[in-house]
């Protein structure tokens, strides 16, 4: 009785579900399933990718992301703390009155 009950639980687990519609699109069972995704990997994954890269592509923008940004991006940086709630040009203001008279905007130098 033990060796029937567990025959039909084996057989439960190495069933397929059969998809009428196309032979191709069979659903897997629970153990080829766990095996595929946990160990060898989902399908999807092993495909082979081609991506289109140009290693000299930043060579060919260093220009203008120094003119926008400046060399080292510190345009950029002011920029993103101004924040994008259109009080930028008051933050501004308000930094540069700040900083006035300070070497770089460091307080720690002066007495």
């Amino acid at each position: 009785m033990k060796t029937i009950i567990l025959t039909l639980c084996l057989w439960n687990l190495l069933y397929r579900y059969t998809d009428a519609q196309s032979a191709d699109n069979v659903p897997l069972g629970p153990i080829e399933s766990f095996i595929r995704t946990n160990l060898i990997g989902h399908p999807v994954i092993l495909k082979p990718q081609t991506w289109e890269f140009d290693p000299d592509i930043a060579l060919r923008r260093r220009k203008q992301f120094i003119e926008l940004n400046g060399d080292k991006g510190e345009k950029l940086i002011e920029r993103i703390g101004l924040g994008i709630d259109g009080r930028d040009q008051e933050r501004l203001l308000r930094q540069r009155q700040r900083d006035e008279g300070h070497l770089g905007g460091l307080n720690y130098f002066l007495p």
